[in-house]
């Protein structure tokens, strides 16, 4: 890669449009933050750059919406981490435990965690309809570039589009872009770090075609296929390389052996009997550039109480699993005065961003991040003056747990399996021989 540099002549820019919070990001975090935000009274963009809303959980074909649940029949994650779950089963197939209703908080010796498989386009569709339901304006293929930042504040955002370069103008902003793109060029102190590489893909093959069949069940007719390495495998020996999400060189190596190893898997597997059927559409990142913001989550913190705790959250991946209460700060850089992080981004690092990472605890940061955008704009302060407790109260009464109540107490002190195999769900079947 050259170092090179070249000085491009500054042109006039359009402003395309002016939104009370614009949202950079269009998966589950984006578009939690653009519901939170647009159900409090203010305009809303939500940019994406992809076609469709959802990201990893759509076109990354990460369609697995994990446990809501502490694994020992707790509701953990309300609020619209709960109600988008729902959404996200509204048509087609799901394997949602039927004693997991929406609302309930509790379930005696459950069957199964609060979690289910969903159907991509059924969920795209439903999530675009609830972005009309609430008159949220979506923009697709428009690629963030940069902030426009005046002293601390970002007065909105610039875009590449199909007719050039376009302004966005804001009252506040959302960074939900997964990389923390707009914190890191507003200048935030940020953390990167590589990632592994995996694939899913769905297939089919005549065996499982007629077991599902059989079953009656048409989501048993599929497999979906996961390729590479796995978050709950110790990958130190592994061949395959770890690629930083932040780079171009980083982004085009994570495909190029992303696909390499699928094609390889067909060609092992290839004949007339045999399918895949469906390919990831995005680099599947799980970790790459998160902020260290004001206040970091602590993982040494389980079921202590914050007091500027804006929810509970708890690893998807544990079970049973310690539950902490996630700090307001975790959300914000402290001299940018009007962006918030929602989704993967926030500052908890470690073993705190895989949990953060996970799409119950992205959509809940989403709706805090939102809620808290359109509270700062009607009391007219910067996002580190909003009145914490006025937060808290509006998060609680759609259904965020604030604080824990002594019921979800004593979780990290039982025998606890930190990331139980994916290969134990039926409908996942992951290559052992990726695994080196």
């Amino acid at each position: 890669m050259t170092q090179e540099k070249i000085c491009v002549e500054q042109k006039p820019v359009e402003v395309y449009g002016v939104a009370d919070v614009v949202v950079v990001g269009g998966g589950v975090a984006g578009v939690s933050a653009a519901i939170a935000a647009a159900r409090s009274g203010k305009k809303v963009t939500l940019v994406e750059k992809g076609c469709i809303l959802g990201g990893l959980a759509t076109l990354g074909h990460v369609c697995v919406y994990l446990p809501l649940d502490d694994g020992v029949g707790n509701k953990v994650f309300g609020g619209l981490a709960e109600e988008l779950l729902h959404v996200c089963i509204k048509r087609s197939y799901n394997t949602l435990a039927p004693e997991w209703k929406k609302g309930i908080m509790r379930v005696e010796n459950p069957s199964a965690r609060y979690r289910t498989h969903f159907n991509i386009p059924a969920a795209v569709f439903s999530l675009d309809e609830i972005m009309e339901q609430e008159k949220v304006t979506v923009l697709y293929d428009a690629v963030f570039s940069e902030p426009i930042m005046e002293n601390g504040y970002c007065k909105g955002v610039i875009l590449e589009t199909k007719q050039g370069r376009v302004a966005l103008l804001a009252g506040m902003v959302v960074d939900a872009s997964g990389d923390a793109d707009v914190l890191y060029r507003a200048g935030a102190a940020c953390e990167e770090k590589k990632s592994i590489v995996s694939h899913w893909c769905y297939e089919l093959c005549p065996d499982v075609m007629r077991a599902g069949l059989d079953s009656g069940k048409i989501i048993n007719t599929l497999r979906m296929r996961w390729l590479g390495l796995r978050p709950d495998v110790d990958n130190s020996n592994s061949e395959l390389t770890h690629f930083y999400g932040t780079t171009i060189e980083g982004v085009n190596g994570y495909l190029g052996v992303s696909r390499k190893l699928a094609r390889d898997y067909l060609d092992q597997n290839d004949g007339p009997d045999y399918a895949m059927i469906s390919m990831p559409y995005m680099a599947q990142f799980r970790m790459t550039r998160r902020i260290l913001g004001i206040k970091e989550l602590d993982m040494t913190s389980a079921d202590q109480y914050q007091e500027d705790s804006v929810g509970c959250v708890c690893s998807a991946l544990a079970c049973p699993a310690p539950v902490y209460e996630l700090p307001y700060g975790a959300l914000l850089d402290p001299n940018l005065k009007n962006i918030a992080a929602a989704g993967r981004i926030i500052a908890a690092g470690g073993t705190g961003w895989e949990m953060m990472r996970l799409i119950p605890a992205c959509v809940f940061t989403g709706q805090v991040a939102g809620m808290a955008a359109a509270l700062a704009l009607e009391q007219g302060v910067s996002l580190q003056d909003v009145d914490i407790s006025v937060l808290q109260a509006r998060l609680a009464q759609t259904g965020v747990l604030i604080h824990m109540p002594e019921y979800l107490k004593g979780n990290k002190n039982r025998k606890t399996t930190d990331n139980p195999k994916y290969s134990a769900d039926p409908l996942i079947k992951a290559d052992a021989l990726s695994y080196h």
